[in-house]
């Protein structure tokens, strides 16, 4: 049985994803604190941005593995972080401990594999490079990126999209990116949620 500590958060990280956290909750910060210590990863899981943190008693089944790759202590006393996804993992048990941390019992889930960006996914790498360009906070934290691999494009889409969370559930859930990529070519000829 596999167990780590989680914390649920409206922002949302996929595999070889950055994001940039303040983390303000006493028992966040001893999570945060106990995972530099031990060199040891912790799991962000996915709520509605409405959400408040003390109320989750569930969250959607996949979750994903980050490591904290650097950190800095803000004036007013919080922790910012910047984190970097691992592996996504499916969550079946949570427990709360006395200072509200939750802990999670887990299983490893199927990871996507690299699918080279072909003609047809080409516009969606495009429209996220410039996304990313048009976005310094997003452009600061990453030293890489990958345009080359729809895998990686679509990860990226699914952190970035305010799709309702069953819908990233349920693509995530897929054994490839192959769905994904559909649906967010869709999305894209639609111009619905994408912008030029």
């Amino acid at each position: 049985m596999n167990t780590i500590a989680l914390l649920p958060h409206s922002k949302h990280i996929l595999p070889k994803g950055r994001l940039k956290l303040v983390i303000s909750r006493v028992c966040d910060i001893r999570m945060v604190t106990e995972a530099m210590t031990n060199k040891r990863p912790f799991a962000l899981g996915m709520i509605e941005p409405n959400q408040a943190p003390e109320t989750i008693s569930h969250i959607p089944a996949i979750a994903t593995t980050v490591s904290i790759i650097d950190f800095n202590t803000q004036d007013n006393g919080l922790l910012e972080i910047i984190v970097e996804g691992i592996d996504t993992i499916s969550v079946s048990i949570l427990t709360m401990a006395y200072d509200n941390l939750l802990t999670a019992t887990y299983e490893p889930c199927a990871q996507w594999t690299p699918i080279n960006i072909n003609h047809d996914s080409q516009p969606l790498a495009d429209k996220l490079k410039h996304l990313f360009e048009s976005t310094p906070e997003i452009t600061n934290i990453y030293q890489q990126t990958s345009y080359d691999d729809a895998t990686w494009v679509c990860q990226r889409w699914l952190e970035v999209l305010p799709i309702d969370i069953k819908y990233k559930q349920s693509l995530i859930h897929h054994p490839t990116a192959n769905m994904t990529i559909s649906f967010l070519l869709q999305l894209l000829q639609n111009h619905h949620l994408i912008n030029h």
